[in-house]
């Protein structure tokens, strides 16, 4: 259970709401509790924002989502409120915009508080992404468009099921079929498909009679239909599952990992992916040519990050190195990955941040 999770897990005993939405740009300001209220510390352990929220979420692009009472607003890096609390659920921001929830319909606003597109959907995605959002109306059967930052639509509602924009296209389901759409809406590679992923590197998968394959921007069938499953490439590699293991290929199709494993992560990171080996029921670590490089050894993994990874042993979470030993002894039933050097911890349901040492530079609390 992450610190956020933790945070809305609590909030949540008290009939409230708390977003579990991961910065994908921090500041060096952390979340912390004290004495039952949420404040803000710096990555050396002073107090920043002294505690007084009801929650308080990461950082990211300059300001932060936090509650008061039961609504939820935001605050800039000082502790000032620059939205004053007044939204049912609240995102972080991306890009100037940030995504609202106003009596169970999605909107957007802008750093200024100003609503940009007026609480109105079903559902909607928290970004805006090649300048447009995916949004629905018209309750769970309803249709699928993408609205640009002024609320209006550049693709109308239309579509059964829709990803996000990525690379300039859109997967979206017509009826039964997938295809992709460009900006405009008009389909750049027929719905034919009986799934789809979003593109990644330049590719995407498939699914065509159960198999998955993956096509390139042109509708290209690059790799031939032949997995059970398959995920994102990055950086040159994808995993897919063929008879029933999992392993890696490469943009020509070849197995640069072979399939052999019962689980495994979707991408590498610092060079690592996590791999399960169903004979020990444990997880332990593979380089890119697919060399057991840490034994398969711990009940749970995160990926490497800034050279360390957390890992799960005898029911107790710690961290290790890049070379499988314990830079931080497994003594804590719950940790999250390293972020700006300090990482979260949580010991009999209290909360704090260590260091790489695994000094705390902010204590265990309430």
């Amino acid at each position: 259970m992450s610190l956020h999770r933790f945070a809305t897990m609590i909030l949540l005993l008290g009939s409230l709401v708390a977003s579990t939405a991961h910065a994908q740009a921090v500041t060096d300001l952390f979340p912390i509790r004290q004495g039952g209220k949420f404040g803000y510390m710096n990555a050396t352990g002073k107090v920043v924002i002294q505690p007084q929220f009801d929650f308080a979420d990461r950082f990211a692009d300059g300001v932060a989502p936090v509650i008061i009472g039961r609504k939820y607003g935001y605050v800039n890096t000082q502790g000032k409120f620059l939205i004053n609390p007044q939204f049912d659920y609240a995102w972080h921001f991306a890009n100037g915009i940030a995504m609202v929830l106003v009596e169970n319909q999605f909107g957007y606003i802008n750093k200024q508080g100003t609503i940009i597109v007026k609480p109105q959907f079903d559902s909607a995605s928290k970004e805006f992404r090649d300048g447009l959002a995916l949004v629905k109306i018209g309750g769970p059967f309803g249709k699928w468009g993408f609205i640009n930052n002024q609320g209006k639509y550049d693709i109308n509602p239309q579509y059964a099921a829709a990803l996000e924009f990525s690379g300039g296209m859109a997967a979206v389901r017509l009826d039964k079929t997938w295809g992709y759409v460009n900006r405009t809406g008009t389909f750049v590679i027929e719905a034919s498909f009986d799934n789809a992923r979003s593109f990644s590197d330049g590719f995407a998968a498939v699914q065509i009679n159960s198999k998955w394959g993956f096509i390139d921007s042109t509708g290209k069938l690059q790799i031939n239909v032949q997995f059970e499953d398959a995920r994102e490439f990055r950086d040159g590699v994808a995993a897919v599952q063929f008879k029933s293991k999992w392993g890696f290929v490469d943009k020509r199709g070849k197995f640069v990992v072979n399939p052999q494993y019962d689980s495994v992560s979707n991408h590498f990171s610092d060079g690592l992916a996590q791999v399960l080996v169903k004979d020990t029921e444990a997880w332990g670590y593979i380089d890119r040519k697919g060399n057991m490089v840490i034994p398969p050894t711990f009940q749970q993994t995160t990926s490497f990050t800034d050279g360390v990874a957390a890992v799960r042993s005898a029911g107790k979470w710690g961290f290790i190195g890049k070379d499988g030993k314990f830079l931080v002894n497994p003594i804590f039933d719950d940790a999250e990955p390293f972020v700006g050097g300090i990482a979260a911890v949580e010991v009999k349901e209290k909360w704090g941040y260590i260091d790489k040492t695994g000094k705390y530079v902010w204590t265990l609390s309430k």
